[in-house]
């Protein structure tokens, strides 16, 4: 009997090198792409936990009602205002970001990432909580101007002077990429163009009094989730608004990410499987 096994093994030496190999590329593809998603959550996670505002006034998410548009969902820039006068208020900010664009090169090529990270337009606005700082050129000035994230601008061979094209909901613009912002906290992953705050809200919103929500920094000593119900106090907690703390947006935030990157996880899983039903069983990893 082992000298028939033998035989046979030595008979098919092709067909046993492409099994084995098989094994180790379908453990190897499993392993890392779970290693991949693992390290892309846990980055992203630290980044929203270091830079989310101590409270943030957000539009409110009816996923029973509302039909989804691809539209933005924005609140009125002028809500930065009303909040400011709240007892306890320090700074606030009406924030302009954006994910659901796609930024080419003059050639037509995406300048966004390749791994399943998103591509985000936002205004620029620097804080002690900004991820990024200006590292080369100035900060952009009107339409037509903006800035890009350095480690982008390396993987993708973007200068400063070089023109692309942002295709946001409102409609697609051109601009010139006028300086480069370099993470201070680890890169996770995700391409980043700045505008300035007047243009972010004009050509990403289409509005010039909208934003996608509104940061509110706490005097000291004042206590966040103290914060938080003065706020709701003050706009109403209840009918157009969600108000989160620093923790509960960090958390908001890293849940809505992880559910995107769960797919992403799941279909690099299940490659394997989908080529084993259309290549011959020696050619597949799994």
């Amino acid at each position: 009997m082992l000298k028939a096994t033998l035989r046979s093994f030595l008979a098919h030496k092709g067909r046993l090198l492409l099994s084995a190999l098989a094994v180790v590329l379908s453990v190897a593809f499993v392993a890392g792409s779970l290693i991949f998603s693992d390290t892309v959550t846990s980055t992203f996670d630290r980044l929203f936990a270091s830079t989310s505002a101590d409270v943030t006034v957000e539009p409110k998410q009816d996923l029973k009602s509302s039909v989804p548009t691809g539209a933005t969902e924005t609140v009125p820039a002028a809500l930065a205002g009303q909040v400011a006068k709240v007892a306890g208020v320090a700074a606030t900010h009406a924030d302009v970001s954006v994910q659901n664009i796609v930024v080419v090169d003059s050639k037509d090529k995406s300048v966004g990432p390749t791994t399943g990270a998103p591509t985000i337009a936002t205004d620029w606005y620097l804080t002690d909580r900004s991820p990024v700082k200006l590292t080369s050129g100035h900060a952009p000035q009107g339409a037509g101007q903006a800035l890009l994230d350095a480690d982008t601008a390396d993987n993708k061979h973007v200068k400063i002077g070089d023109t692309l094209t942002v295709q946001a909901q409102p409609g697609s613009f051109k601009v010139e990429i006028v300086g480069i912002a370099t993470f201070t906290t680890t890169n996770p992953g995700a391409a980043l163009v700045f505008l300035d705050p007047a243009t972010a809200k004009s050509q990403l919103l289409g509005a010039s009094d909208r934003a996608t929500s509104i940061s509110v920094d706490a005097a000291k000593g004042v206590d966040d989730a103290v914060l938080k119900q003065r706020v709701a106090a003050a706009i109403g907690s209840s009918g157009s608004y969600d108000i989160k703390t620093a923790d509960e947006q960090a958390k908001s935030a890293a849940a809505d990410l992880g559910g995107f990157l769960d797919v992403i996880k799941y279909v690099m899983l299940g490659l394997p499987k989908i080529l084993s039903s259309v290549l011959p069983p020696e050619a597949v990893p799994g």
